[in-house]
């Protein structure tokens, strides 16, 4: 079993969200043409990456008519989307990423557990991961400093995940989002992609390009930092079984054993 994956690497202009989803569709398109099934879009790609104030002016619902709009894109170009955005629920704003499948029905979304100081201003704390069926492949969502934190992903790996998909706006030096993402996926046995911004926040730039990573932490896709465009790589589910036969990582866990005596 295997699935063509694409990340799209952009600048979003921040608060901009007409703009930004009209980029968004541009680059389905592209990812469309190039045979791809999942398009993954950075963190807060749908309105860039802003202030606390700013964030809380433009935050949208999970069930809106941007999150609609980008459903209608899914299901005219046969591609599944995958994006960061701010979300209004009713009691608080989140710091989140949508799922919408090919049939542009509702979205699947993961609010971001473990927030970057900044985002404290304005978002509050997801409480729980998920997990969801793309052609047959379990996959999770986690969103930039999540990725810093294994915890997470060994979680959606020990639920069955055999892909992450990752979006970030990377503060830190572009070699740590590379052994972060290289990391969590050799951790666990798993595929990731992940969609890098591009651009700067109050005048610090975000690091990193996109990547996707198999099984191994080997990179089979990566783009340069500072380009916008789409990468693509083809992920073969064979990998990940081949892999846990070598290294069966998740079984050979000893969860009783892991406490500390501490000795004086």
């Amino acid at each position: 079993m295997s699935v063509v994956i694409a990340c799209a690497q952009l600048a979003c202009a921040p608060g901009d969200i007409q703009r930004n989803m009209s980029r968004m569709e541009e680059m389905a398109a592209e990812a469309a043409r190039r045979g791809a099934r999942v398009l993954v879009f950075p963190e807060l790609c749908l309105s860039g990456y802003l202030a606390p104030h700013d964030a809380a002016r433009v935050a949208v619902p999970a069930d809106g008519a941007e999150v609609r709009r980008l459903g209608a894109v899914a299901q005219k170009t046969g591609l599944a989307l995958c994006f960061g955005f701010p979300e209004r629920a009713p009691e608080a704003l989140y710091n989140s990423m949508a799922f919408v499948d090919r049939d542009g029905g509702l979205p699947i979304v993961y609010r971001k557990i473990h927030l970057w100081v900044t985002e404290k201003g304005w978002a509050t704390e997801g409480k729980r991961l998920v997990s969801f069926a793309l052609d047959g492949i379990r996959c999770g969502m986690w969103i930039c400093y999540d990725c810093r934190f294994p915890e997470a992903a060994r979680a959606l790996a020990l639920d069955g995940a055999t892909l992450g998909l990752v979006g970030s706006a990377w503060f830190g030096p572009a070699a740590e989002w590379e052994l972060v993402a290289r990391a969590r996926a050799l951790d666990n046995g798993i595929f990731v992609a992940g969609a890098a911004a591009q651009g700067s926040f109050e005048g610090a730039a975000f690091h990193g390009g996109s990547l996707i990573v198999d099984p191994h932490g080997a990179i089979l896709a990566a783009a340069s930092e500072g380009e916008e465009g789409v990468i693509a790589a083809e992920l073969d589910q064979g990998a990940v079984d081949s892999f846990r036969k070598r290294l069966p990582l998740l079984q050979d866990r000893r969860p009783a054993s892991y406490r500390v005596d501490g000795l004086p």
